[in-house]
This record gives structure tokens, sequence and C-alpha cells, in this order.
């Protein structure tokens, strides 16, 4: 059956936030303003210089015969001192910074002459150094900054588990060694999507020490932002610091430092952790160049408790009789079943490794305010055995392995006609494969256990090979984004269109229980070889596929006054399948529907928010030219968010037609279940 989740929500909410500046959903900040003198006489060749506040990164523009300015800062912070100098003027220091939302930073500024003209005097010496890094969110009000520090420190880097460190995030659990999604709004993990600098990213973790932020969106107002129902998580890098940055981190964790009973301790939950990460990060050139890496390796192992070595205590707490424990092995030794694999495993480790590194360019006196940033991020993890439990042998497990890659290019540019162009380039692969310990049938029996308190309990007991293990698939996706803005003389709108267009493709061999799989209803069934049922799939399930997908927006950011600030537009996002299921003639005429349609698809979503500010915050400035805040932020709106189909949707659809050369499963039940030659 093809499944298609398609959301479309409308939100209509106030928030005010009282002297609160989270984090900002700004990829690139636009520094604008007119210099003018006594008497509003505009000044021309005024040098102007933005200096941000947790870097200390400088960038240089001159005003034009107007005495108007444009200062681009990619991966900015929102919050800049600007220097104004200017000949038979006094120099002029002040802060800017984004209260309320704002696309557009205004720096207009009056200067004074100078009292007395001295001559030029060049002096050198150590500059002042200003580490913060105060954000704002979109204009919604619903982004919601997301750090490390909300999660243990096993867990610092897992996207998912920071993501659900925040209210109204649910944890979904990878199972088998697969990795971990969440859930927003009771909606499944596929409905939400992870960017890096505003584009596709196919990871599931960082290293914890990468330098970079984040957060998470649910309702964005910025229509250039897309793709999804649930929620965006969305990593932004650094722009770049001058200052030079060594840190290393190492978590250690180990069963003495836990708090268990006995049942936790005898069911294997006690676990040791070691992890080394660090981080390097500096200058390559002062103002111009700057490089960023981070790294993590680390290790867990905890008891792997099965049916050969779990104790009383721990078969007690699950409603297992031990007696029935040792009653289950004698028979499936006498049946010649392997209770164990060639490495016999004590312990379920639980390896990975991850690297994230940035290197970016950008010339503090570029008179088109051009910027280039290189990403490239790796990871990989093994966890062996991937499965089992207390109602396992050993050899009813297995491997699995994930790798994880890509690269993104990201570059900008500002031209004196008011046009910023964005274009982002990327690509990312992964690959998760599994291996079974043993190539064997897999197995299944009931058995019922009488209990000490006069109760029974009734368990399922697992044997032989994995029927799920053997299984891999590969993902690959690789696209283009770009967007272009225009900024109204009088900075009152920043009109802004946005292309999207991406290809995503997979393979993937989903053959489960391909040697079939038995099932006992009772130890005396199994020793008698009396299968109660008998399944096994015939045909391999290979399969693989792709599709493109592609976004347009339209928006405008409207300052309608300095309190007042707007947002609207429309986006579209399309997908096209290269192909679909082959068609079946006999499901149209029995049942009416083709099964050959694909979900190829037009969506539409406008989307309209607005953000107010009220008032001053009532603290003192610390500074002259220092901001300060309002005192509360109103924000609402309505739109529409909804996301594209994975490309991975059709899997199941593509080999399961019912047609000759399609999945075939066997069946056999009751006295036709064959007998099992172990």
């Amino acid at each position: 059956m093809i499944l298609r989740r398609f959301v479309a929500r409308s939100v209509l909410a106030f928030v005010a936030i009282f002297a609160s500046m989270p984090l900002s959903a700004q990829q690139l900040d636009v520094i604008r303003g007119v210099i003018t003198g006594p008497d509003s006489i505009v000044i021309a060749g005024a040098r102007v210089t933005a200096t941000s506040l947790s870097g200390n990164v400088n960038r240089n523009a001159r005003t034009d015969t107007k005495g108007r300015f444009t200062i681009t800062f990619p991966g900015g912070e929102g919050d800049y001192f600007i220097t104004v100098t200017a000949l038979g003027f006094s120099p002029k220091r002040f802060e800017v910074k984004r209260t309320a939302d704002q696309e557009i930073l205004i720096a207009d500024t009056r200067m004074s002459r100078a009292v007395t003209q001295l001559d030029e005097v060049r002096v050198v010496g150590d500059r002042t150094r200003t580490t913060r890094d105060d954000r704002t969110p979109d204009i919604s009000g619903s982004e919601r900054s997301v750090n490390n520090t909300n999660v243990g420190a096993a867990q610092a880097g897992d996207l998912a588990a920071m993501a659900a460190s925040l209210p109204g995030v649910q944890l979904v659990p990878g199972q088998e060694g697969d990795p971990s999604g969440f859930s927003v709004l009771g909606l499944t993990p596929d409905q939400n999507n992870t960017t890096l600098n505003g584009q596709n990213f196919g990871g599931a973790n960082l290293p914890r020490d990468a330098g970079v932020s984040s957060s998470l969106v649910t309702t964005p107002y910025d229509v250039s932002r897309g793709g999804f129902s649930g929620a965006q998580f969305s990593l932004r890098t650094p722009s770049g610091s001058n200052f030079t940055s060594r840190s290393t981190s190492l978590n250690l964790d180990a069963p003495a430092l836990q708090f268990t009973d006995r049942a936790a301790r005898a069911l294997g939950q006690e676990y040791t952790n070691a992890s080394l990460g660090g981080l390097i990060a500096g200058p390559l050139v002062l103002d111009k160049a700057f490089y960023n890496l981070s790294y993590q390796l680390g290790r867990r192992s905890n008891d792997f408790r099965t049916l050969l070595n779990t104790d009383a205590d721990g078969f007690l707490a699950t409603g297992i009789a031990p007696d029935s424990v040792r009653r289950v092995l004698d028979v499936l030794q006498r049946q010649g079943i392997p209770l164990s694999s060639a490495s016999n495993p004590q312990n379920r480790l639980s390896d990975q490794g991850s690297l994230f590194g940035t290197i970016n360019l950008a010339p503090p006196g570029s008179r088109l305010g051009q910027a280039f940033t290189f990403a490239s991020n790796a990871s990989w993890n093994r966890t062996t055995p991937a499965s089992g439990s207390i109602t396992e042998l050993p050899a009813h497990s297995g491997d699995r392995t994930n790798w994880n890659g890509g690269l993104a290019l990201r570059h900008s540019a500002y031209f004196s006609s008011g046009i910023l162009t964005e274009t982002n380039v990327n690509v990312n692969g992964s690959r998760n494969y599994g291996t079974p310990f043993f190539e064997l049938p897999s197995g299944t029996v009931r058995v019922n256990s009488p209990l000490a308190d006069g109760t029974n309990g009734v368990r399922a007991f697992s044997f032989g090979g994995s029927p799920f293990l053997a299984t891999s698939s590969r993902n690959t996706s690789a696209g283009v984004l770009n967007t272009l803005s225009w900024f109204t003389r009088d900075n009152k709108h920043r009109l802004k269109f946005t292309s999207e267009l991406r290809r995503d493709g997979f393979s993937q061999d989903q053959t489960f229980n391909r040697l079939g799989s038995f099932s006992f209803n009772s130890l005396a069934d199994l020793e008698a070889g009396r299968a109660v049922s008998f399944t096994r799939q015939l045909a391999p399930r290979v399969r693989d596929g792709s599709q493109l997908i592609a976004a347009l927006s339209l928006g405008d950011a409207y300052r309608r006054s300095p309190n007042l600030q707007l947002q609207y537009g429309v986006r579209l996002d399309a997908n096209r399948f290269d192909r679909g299921p082959t068609e079946n003639p006999d499901i149209e005429r029995l049942f009416g529907a083709r099964n050959g349609a694909v979900p190829n698809r037009l969506y539409v979503s406008p989307r309209l928010g607005f953000s107010w500010t009220y008032g001053t915050a009532p603290q003192i400035a610390g500074f002259e030219g220092a901001v300060r805040g309002p005192r509360a932020v109103v924000r609402g709106g309505v739109g529409m968010f909804q996301n594209t189909p994975q490309a991975t949707l059709l899997g199941s659809a593509l080999d399961n037609t019912g047609l000759p050369g399609a999945v075939q499963q066997l069946g056999c039940f009751g006295a036709t279940a064959p007998v099992p030659q172990w």
C-alpha cells in the first residue's frame, strides 16, 4: 500500500517574550544604513566597519555618493559593533542587534564634525575582545535553540536526542542499530527534515564539540523554509572567528557510577562508555579565511544477556521460571540447534566515530560581499550484537553497521544594485547493512512457565538464525539551492525568491526471512519436530528508485515600522518519481484502483506572519551606543506546512505487485508444515 502523509496546519498564536534573545534563523546577515552629518548632509566615502561580537571578525564598506552602505555577514550572529570614520568628522561606534526577527539590520547614524582635525596617526595595539553570541528566531516565535547541554554527555551530538530535549518533541529510538528519530505533533519521524546551512542534511549525528548552532522550528513564516510537516532541525556553520580555539572532551561512564536495582543489573542495564572528542578552530588569515574541525570516537559496552547467561533474578523479573529455561536449552541442544555463535559474545558493543569540518573564505573588503563555505561530514557506527534479549539465544543475532557522509559548498555575493545571491550545492550518501551470526532458519517456541506466586508466565523463546539482519540499503542525495534577495532603498522590503532542485535515490535489499521461520506451540512439539507454521520469502526483495524534488518560493519581509515586521509569501513544492510499480490489471479489475499510481504532486503553501515589539527593556545600556531590546515581542500568523514524500516511500510497493515476478511468500500451517532439519 502506498502511504502518503500530508499534513496542513493553520496556526494563529500570540506569544509575548520578555527579555529573551533566542537563536537566529538567518543564514546571512545584511547590515544597511545611511551616514549623514550635521543638517542631514550625506557623507560619501565614509569607512564603515562591522565587527562580530563572538568571532571579532571585521567586514568593511564605503558609503556611496548618497551616503548609503551595505555589509553582508555570512553565517551572521545578529549582533555587531559598527565603527564609522570619515575625514573631518569624529569617529562613531555603536551596536546593531536583531531584537525582533528583522531581515535587515539598520545602521543609520549621524556624525558630528571634529572639533580639532589632527594629522593622521597610526596606532597599533591589541583589540578588546568580546565573546557574546545572542541570536533570535524566525518571526513565528516557534524556533527554539537546541543545545548539547540539554542531553547527557553520552547523547551529545545525537540530533534526535537533542531535538527530543525540547517540550513537545518525542524521541523515537532506532531498532537493531538503526539511527533514532523524533516525533512532533504525533507525526512519524519521516515527516521532519534536517538541514545544514538551509539544505538537506543526511546525517543523524555530529561530534558533540562540533562548531555549529542548531535550532528546531515547527511553523516558520519564511516560505524559503519548507519540505516538512512536523519540524525542521536546522544546523548552521559559523562564519569564522579570529580567535583560536582548542578543546578536548572525554566522557567516561562505568557501572560503579550508576544507580540500579538487582533486576536491572541482572538484565544488563548497566553499561561502560568511553568517548573522546575535540575541536580545533581559528583563522587561516585574519578577517579573511577560517577553519573549524571537530571529531569524536567512542565505544559503549554492556552485558549481553541471553538465555545462556541471565541469572535467576533476571528471568523472574520478566516472568520466566528458571527451570523452564533449563528445559528449553536441553531440548534445543538435543535437536542440534547451535546455542551460541562462533565468537560467543558476552558484551554488546557499540562503536562510533564522526568528523565535521568547515573552511570559510570571506574577504573583509570585498565590494560584492562574496563569501565561500566548504563543509564536510562523515560518521560511522557499528553495533554487535545488533539485537537480542533474555528470551533469545546469542546465535539469533548479528551485526549492524551504518555509514554516512556529505560535502557542501556555499557561496554568497552582494551586488550594488541591491541584489543578494546565496547558492548551496551538496551531496550526501549513506549505507546501512547487517550480517547475521548464522545462516539458519529462525525458530520460536511458546513456553508456559509456572511461577512461585502461583501465576503462569507465557513467553516466546527465539533460536536459530536471525530472519531480519541480512538486509542492506544505500541512499544518495544531490541538490542545488539558490536564494535571490532584493532590498529596497528605504530598507522596508526584502523580496526573497528561492529555487531548489534535488535528486534522491535509493537501493535496498530487504530480503527478510529467506531461510524460513518455524513456530512451535510447546516444547513437546519442538522436541517432536511438529511446527504449527512455517513461513518463508521465496524471491529476493532487491529494489531501487529515485525521485526529483523541486521547490520555488516568493516571499517578502516588510518592515512596516521599526516596531512592526510582516512576513508573507507562497511556496510551491513538487516531486516526481522516476518510475512506479508494474501495473497489475487484476488489481484494477477487482478493486477499481491502479497499483501503478505514484504520488507525483504539486504542493502549495501560503503563509503570513507578523511580529510587533513593545516598549524598551528596563536594563541599563552597558556602553554608549548599546542596543536596548524591547520589553516584549508579540507574534502571530497563519500558514500551511507540508512535506514531500521520501524517495524510499515506494520501496515496498515496487516488489509487492501480486505479479509472478514480485515478492512471493510461502506459508505452511498445521500438518502441512515441514519437519525442520537444523
